[in-house]
C-alpha cells in the first residue's frame, strides 16, 4: 500500500511540474506544418551530422493486443505480439535541390497464432532538382516486402499472412509561368506475391501498374491554385487469363478538376473531384466507372491543434471472384492536439466503402481510434494506441469487430 501511495504521489508530482514548467512555453508553429511534424529543438533527436547529410536512427520496440486476429466474424481469436521497427532516415542540408533516403522494417513475432508473424522492410529515395525557380524535377525509387491484413477481402482463406514485394519508380516535372503553371508525372509499380504454405498460388495476382498524369493550373491568388488533370494507367498482369480463367487485364482513365491551397499556416493540401473508368481485357468483367476524388486538406483552428482530412475515391484491383476491381471509397479525420510541448493527443475517424463490380458484394467499413505520445527527452519517447474496426458485409460469415492496442519505446539518436 505504502509503495502505491508512493507511486502516485510521484506521478501527480511529475506531471503538476511539466504542467507548470511547459504549459505557457509554446512557440508559435512554422507554416505549413502539423503540430505533430512541428519542430520542438528540446525534444527532437540531434541526429548524426555526415558531411552535407543528417542521418535520424530510431529503434521502436512494442506490444500489441488484437481482440480479432483473422478478422472472423465467428469464432473470434484474441492473441499478444511482439513488435520490432529499426529505421534510419538520411536527409541533404543542401541550400537548393534535396535528396532523402530511408530504410526500415517491422516484424511482429505473435504468442499463439504465429501464422500471422511478418517481416516487412522498405528502401526508398526521394529527390528534387530545382533547375530555376520556376522549374523542378522530382524523382523516386522504392522497394519494400509488406503483407496483407487479414481483413483483406483478397486474402481468400490464406493460412499465412499475405506477402509481397513492391517495387515503384516516379518521375515529375513541373514548370511555372507567372500565375500559370504545368505538371507532368509517371509512375511504374511492380506488386510481386508470395505464394501461400496452404497451397494458394499467387504467382497470378503478380502484376505492373503504369500511370501518366498532366496537370494544368492558374493561380487566382498566391494562396489558391485552380488546376484541371487526367491520368491513363495501364494495368498488365504476369499470367493471363489467371487460375479462374479470368483476364485481368485493363486500361483507364481518370479527369479531375481540383484547388491546391496554401493559407499559410492555417489551412494547406490539395483536393480534386472528377470521373474516373477502368475497362478490362475480358468481356465477362464489368467496366468500373465513377466519381473520382483525391486529396488531403491539413486545418491548424489553433496554434495547438490539426485536423486532417483525407479523401479518395478510386478503382482497386481485386482477385474477389466475379469481380472486376473494387471500387473504394475512403474518407479519414486525423486530429492531434499539443496538449504540453511534448505530450501529444490522436483521434482519429475513418469510413471504407467497398464496391466489388459486377458482383452483389459491398462492404461497409468504420474506424475509430486514438493514442498519445509522449516524448521523454531527445531520446526517447513512448505511444500507446486504441483503433476499433467493425465491417458490414453484405455477403454472409465477411462481417467483423476488432479492437487493437499497442504500446511502444521508441529509441532515437
Amino acid at each position: 500500500m505504502k509503495f502505491l501511495q508512493l507511486t502516485a504521489t510521484l506521478l501527480v508530482s511529475t506531471c503538476l511540474a511539466a504542467l507548470s514548467c511547459e504549459a505557457f512555453a509554446q512557440e508559435p508553429p512554422k507554416p505549413n506544418v502539423t503540430v505533430r511534424e512541428r519542430a520542438r529543438p528540446e525534444y527532437d533527436p540531434l541526429g548524426i551530422r555526415a558531411g552535407m547529410f543528417m542521418i535520424y536512427p530510431s529503434l521502436t520496440v512494442g506490444s500489441e493486443y488484437d481482440s480479432n486476429v483473422f478478422a472472423s466474424e465467428n469464432d473470434e481469436e484474441d492473441d499478444l505480439g511482439l513488435l520490432v521497427s529499426p529505421r534510419v532516415n538520411v536527409q541533404s542540408l543542401w541550400s537548393r535541390h534535396a535528396l532523402s533516403l530511408t530504410a526500415g522494417g517491422q516484424a511482429a513475432f505473435y504468442e499463439e497464432f504465429d501464422d500471422n508473424n511478418y517481416f516487412d522492410f522498405d528502401l526508398g529515395a526521394q529527390s528534387r532538382i530545382d533547375i530555376t525557380r520556376a522549374n523542378a524535377i522530382r524523382a523516386g525509387l522504392s522497394f519494400a516486402r509488406d503483407h496483407e491484413d487479414r481483413a483483406s477481402p483478397d486474402q481468400g482463406g490464406a493460412d499465412d499472412v499475405t506477402k509481397f514485394y513492391t517495387t515503384s519508380a516516379n518521375l515529375g516535372y513541373r514548370h511555372e509561368f507567372n500565375r500559370l503553371f504545368l505538371q507532368v508525372d509517371g509512375r511504374v509499380l511492380r506488386s510481386d506475391f508470395l505464394d501461400d504454405p496452404g497451397g494458394i498460388n499467387n504467382d497470378d495476382r503478380d502484376r505492373n501498374r503504369y500511370s501518366a498524369r498532366l496537370r494544368g493550373g492558374y493561380a487566382i491568388s498566391p494562396r489558391i491554385r485552380l488546376f484541371g488533370e487526367g491520368e491513363y494507367r495501364i494495368v498488365r498482369y504476369d499470367t493471363t487469363p489467371d487460375d479462374g480463367g479470368v483476364d485481368r487485364d485493363s486500361d483507364g482513365f481518370a479527369l479531375r478538376a481540383g484547388a491546391e491551397v496554401d493559407i499559410t499556416g492555417l489551412l494547406f493540401g490539395e483536393v480534386a473531384i472528377g470521373y474516373t473508368r477502368q475497362d478490362y481485357d475480358d468481356p465477362a468483367l464489368d467496366t468500373a466507372q465513377g466519381v473520382n476524388a483525391v486529396g488531403q486538406l491539413t486545418w491548424n483552428p489553433t496554434p495547438l491543434t490539426s485536423v486532417v482530412g483525407s479523401v479518395e475515391l478510386d478503382v482497386k484491383e481485386t482477385t474477389v471472384a466475379g469481380a472486376s476491381g473494387n471500387f473504394q471509397k475512403s474518407f479519414t479525420i486525423d486530429v492531434t492536439h499539443e496538449l504540453l510541448r511534448n505530450l501529444l493527443l490522436d483521434a482519429n475517424l475513418g469510413f471504407t466503402r467497398d464496391d466489388f463490380e459486377g458482383t452483389d458484394r459491398s462492404d461497409n467499413t468504420f474506424a475509430v481510434g486514438g493514442g498519445v505520445s509522449w516524448l521523454l527527452n531527445r531520446n526517447v519517447a513512448v505511444d500507446a494506441t486504441y483503433s476499433f474496426a467493425t465491417r458490414d458485409s453484405d455477403i454472409a460469415n465477411a462481417d467483423y469487430t476488432r479492437h487493437i492496442v499497442r504500446v511502444g519505446v521508441t529509441g532515437r539518436l
